[in-house]
Formats: C-alpha cells, structure tokens, sequence
C-alpha cells in the first residue's frame, strides 16, 4: 500500500467519523425547519478534491452506508447520491479550478445529491417535482453550501493538494 492510500484512509476514517458524529449530534440544533447541512456530503466533497474521484467515490458509497446504519434511514439510501457526488467532485480535481469557481461546481454537486437523495425518499409519495426541489432540495443545498465554506476553512490546510 503506498504512502497517498494509506494517507487517505487516515484521514477519510478520522474526518469520515467525525463528520458522521458531528452530524448525528451536533447537527439537530442547527436546523432550520426542514433544513439541515449534510456534513458527511461536505467531507465527502473535500477528501474526493484531495484524493480524486476514485477514492472520492469510495468514501462517499462507505460513509454513506455508515450514515445510514446509525441513522433511522434505508440502508444505501445515502451511499448512491454521496458515490456520484464524491466521483465528480474527484474528476472536477483534475481541472485544478480554485476560488469561487471551484465552489460553483461543488453546490452543483450538492444539488445533484439532495436531488437524487430526496427523489428516492419521496419515489413512492404523493409530492409534486416543484414541491420537492423548493422544500426540500433548494434550502438544504443552500445550507450545505454555507457549510462546506466553513469547513473548508477548518480543513483547508490538511487537505491541501500536492503541487
């Protein structure tokens, strides 16, 4: 195993679980009505910048699964939408874009992921396409984009990309 990998899964565990922790915890008072930041997304998004899509992928699908299975949700309902975020937010690595571009491509992905998150959720019920992106898809991707702003300054320095 060389020395990126090994690198990678300390730090996809250690932030990967405390994001989950922080998430389960600490998240709950910080809601706003049916809003809330999905942390473990934010953690996903900046270690699949760092490591690249495969290993973004791959974290997002496993913290997913984990998130699932200390929650109350269907398992793998998080891993799929966390998976694609995680991948493209890894090839969008490969541009090397930084500053305000590099975060317009990131709430993308953001979208895209409460997007597939609460379609599945919401597949059997009654709600309507514009019910669901302006309650539920809209607000929490604001908010999560205010929080990948906020960690990203946290962790800016330990997921810094090679040169």
């Amino acid at each position: 195993m060389n020395q990126e990998i090994r690198y990678a899964l300390i730090i996809g565990t250690l932030y990967g679980l405390g994001a989950i922790l922080l998430q389960s915890l600490l998240v709950p008072f910080i809601e706003i009505s049916v809003s809330r930041p999905d942390l473990v997304l934010v953690m996903v998004l900046l270690l699949a910048r760092r490591f690249g899509s495969t290993s973004g992928s791959t974290i997002g699908f496993v913290l997913g699964i984990i998130q699932d299975a200390v929650t109350a949700m269907p398992i793998g309902l998080s891993a799929l939408p966390k998976a694609i975020a995680g991948y493209g937010a890894g090839k969008m690595s490969l541009f090397k874009f930084e500053g305000p571009f590099a975060y317009l491509w990131y709430i993308l992905f953001i979208f895209i992921h409460e997007f597939i998150y609460y379609w599945l959720m919401h597949y059997k019920m009654d709600a309507s396409f514009s019910f669901l992106i302006y309650s539920r898809v809209f607000p929490n991707t604001i908010y999560t984009s205010a929080m990948l702003w906020v960690v990203n300054l946290f962790t800016a320095k330990s997921l810094a990309r090679e040169i």
